[in-house]
């Protein structure tokens, strides 16, 4: 999961990540992820998300800072996803817990952000499948 470079494994919004940062990965590292092409947008950089690693605690998990303000990002106030690992008998429960706050303006996407609770789950199966993979 510490990985940044294996999200485009399990995430199907991303197509590639970039490390952005002359820091070790740890807390204050920052990396990009660019979203598969969805036609001509302007700019190259329309589908480019960036972000940094605002916690880490080795044996609980992190928190992943959105800090791009432009592009998909635009819509977010601020977001963050919050991992956390648990042990369990059967090996350890991985909890992502995503936190949003749209800007005033783009508000009225609320409920369509809702909707998609059901893609975001099916790239935490995937999430999930990979690591159970990993440790077999």
């Amino acid at each position: 999961m510490g990985d940044f470079s294996k999200i485009a494994e399990w995430d199907r919004g991303v197509a590639a990540t970039e490390n952005t940062s002359t820091a070790t990965p740890g807390v204050g590292f920052t990396f990009d992820t660019l979203a598969h092409p969805l036609g001509k947008h302007g700019d190259g950089d329309w589908g480019r998300m960036s972000y940094r690693i605002a916690d880490v605690d080795a044996e609980r998990g992190c928190t992943v800072q959105l800090t791009s303000k432009d592009g998909n990002a635009r819509y977010f106030r601020s977001a963050e996803w919050r991992f956390r690992v648990d042990p369990v008998p059967e090996g350890a429960r991985v909890t992502c817990a995503a936190h949003f706050k749209l800007r005033l303006r783009y508000f009225f996407l609320g409920p369509v952000f809702l909707t998609m609770r059901k893609a975001i789950r099916r790239d935490l199966e995937s999430l999930r499948t990979k690591l159970e993979r990993q440790a077999a």
